[in-house]
Formats: structure tokens, sequence, C-alpha cells
């Protein structure tokens, strides 16, 4: 598949007004191994548009590192498909910079403030980044067999068990442990970041054998399921738990991002709530009265908190 393929596959016609779904979303990935370590399990291969390296943007302070972590992924993804050693080269140079650039506490920091939604001054490190830079960095020691590679998975890792009070990502929810995607104060709790956060554990158990990511896998899957309840509004999922003055809910783009993390999560851990919840989240995205209210509310929700940095600091609720 090409990369103009890839996109095209991945467009929904009928995405709602504030969901990103109309360009692309993120389905399923097609090489899940639930044994071992091979594609990735949510296919990133929009993210990658090019084998000559990722957007120079992403390169330059105050980016956010997930889109590099992205864009690898991607690119390993479409070396799995058959379309090219390229792309195998082209992840291999994304995981490599990002192994230079990281900190030696594991961590990669953002020297800007959070640009969207949330108050989150700098330095701040994301759970998102550190989980699939770990994902990445076993796929491709694996492959390669590069040691330098194995280490930086491990130490990606070591934020995510470390409490935001001592400069982690470790957050809580319903006195079990959440990996925060941004780690603000109050918690935001955002949702799809922690899923794709747990893979990182769970690839550094399987991929590289380590024991306790595994037991770091297994609490995470047992926190996901017992706090699922709190993300279904009974028509909609929501993408966050912050305290916004309305609730959060999750954009067309990321509901659907939702049901197939569900989906994919089921590969890897045989809990019956990850199919009950993604079925009936699946059933709203089918519902008209559920699309139509969960646009209504996101439209409510983006009035009130505003994407734009300089009105959002007028909100009391805005302020860290």
């Amino acid at each position: 598949m090409t990369a103009a393929s890839a996109v095209q596959t991945s467009r929904r016609q009928d995405a709602g007004f504030w969901s990103s779904a109309k360009s692309f979303f993120l389905p399923v990935g097609s090489h899940i191994d639930p044994g071992g370590v091979r594609g990735y399990p949510i296919d990133m291969r929009v993210k990658a548009f090019s084998a000559a390296g990722p957007d120079p943007a992403w390169l330059v302070p105050g980016a956010l590192h997930v889109a590099m972590t992205q864009y690898a992924l991607g690119a390993h993804e479409r070396w799995i498909a058959g379309e090219g050693e390229q792309w195998l080269q082209a992840a291999l140079d994304a995981g490599r910079h990002l192994a230079s650039v990281q900190d030696p506490d594991g961590s990669w920091y953002h020297a800007k403030p959070f640009p969207h939604t949330f108050p989150l001054p700098p330095p701040w490190a994301s759970a998102i980044t550190q989980g699939q830079a770990a994902s990445l960095f076993t796929r491709l020691h694996l492959q390669t067999g590069e040691v330098e590679l194995a280490e930086a998975a491990h130490a990606a890792l070591s934020p995510m068990s470390r409490p935001q009070a001592d400069g982690g990502v470790l957050g809580e929810l319903g006195g079990r442990p959440w990996p925060e995607e941004y780690p603000t104060r109050p918690p935001s709790h955002v949702l799809n970041g922690a899923m794709f956060a747990l893979w990182g554990w769970r690839d550094v158990a399987v991929g590289l054998g380590s024991t306790q990511a595994g037991e770091h896998f297994a609490r995470g899957v047992d926190s996901l399921v017992a706090n699922l309840p709190r993300y279904d509004t009974g028509t909609w999922s929501l993408y966050s738990l912050f305290p916004h003055p309305i609730c959060n809910r999750a954009s067309s783009f990321y509901h659907d991002l939702h049901v197939n993390q569900l989906e994919a999560m089921q590969a890897f851990a045989d809990r019956p709530e990850l199919e009950v919840f993604r079925r009936r989240w699946a059933g709203y995205s089918a519902s008209r009265y559920s699309r139509a209210t969960a646009f209504a509310y996101k439209a409510a929700f983006r009035m009130i908190v505003p994407r734009n940095p300089m009105l959002r600091r007028l909100a009391p609720w805005s302020r860290p």
C-alpha cells in the first residue's frame, strides 16, 4: 500500500465537524502478534508519509516528541507490510534520533507549555511518548540486535513507574496506577494516551523478557478495566477526565480510536470487559442520536474551552 492509498483508506466521510477523522483515522493493526512483538496494535502508517525521514519541524526544540514516535512506528508498519526496506531504515533513523535526545532519566521533556486544552507548564514529559518509544525501540532492537536500543526501551519505561510528584508520568485513578499522557494538576487522565502507554510495558515484557514490565502491564490492564465506566457517558466516550466546566467528550476520531484500541488490547489481555465496552462504544458510533449528541457537546466544549491559549488563560479553571 502506498502512502497515498493508506491515507485514503484511513478516511471517514461521516466524521463530525470537530473531528480530524475526515483526514484520517487509526485502524487496528493488521500485523499484531498476540504472542510476540511484530506489528503495532494501531496501524500508524498514515503518520508516515515519506521514507525520506520525519518532518524537520519535529526536530526543533519544543516539538511534540509523539510525532516522531508515531512516524517511526508507521514507517516500521510499512516495512512489515512489504512496502520496502527504505521504510525500515526510516524507522531506524527516527528511533536512533529519539535515543540520542533521551534524557538520562529516560524521559523526553517538552520545553514549551502544552498548546491545547490543558494547563501544562514546562518541562513536562508524556506517557504516550514514553510508551510508544519503548514499543518502537523494542521492535528495532529485535530487528537489529542493537543493545543501545534495548537499553533505551527499558529507560523509556522508567518515568511511567515514577509518580508525578517525583517528576514522572505515573498518575492514579480510582486508587490504581494510570499513565498520564499529560501530567497536569489536577490530573487529566486521557484515555487513548493511557492505552498507548500500556503497550510499551507489554512490548518490553514480551520482546525483551522483562518480568517487571509484565507486572506493570497487568496492573495497568486491571486499572483500565476498572476505570472504563468513568469514560462512558451512556451515549459516547470521554476523551479525558480533566475537571473542565463541561465534560470533554471525545471527537469522532478519538471515539473511534478508543473502540479500535479496545479491540487491539484484547489480543494481549483476555478480559471480557474490554469487549463489553468495545461493543457498547461501537454501538454509539452507529447511532445517529449518539453522534448528534456528541457533536452538540463537543461544540459547547470548544466554545467554553477554546484551543487558543490566550483565550484559555482567561478561564479560572485553566490556571495550573
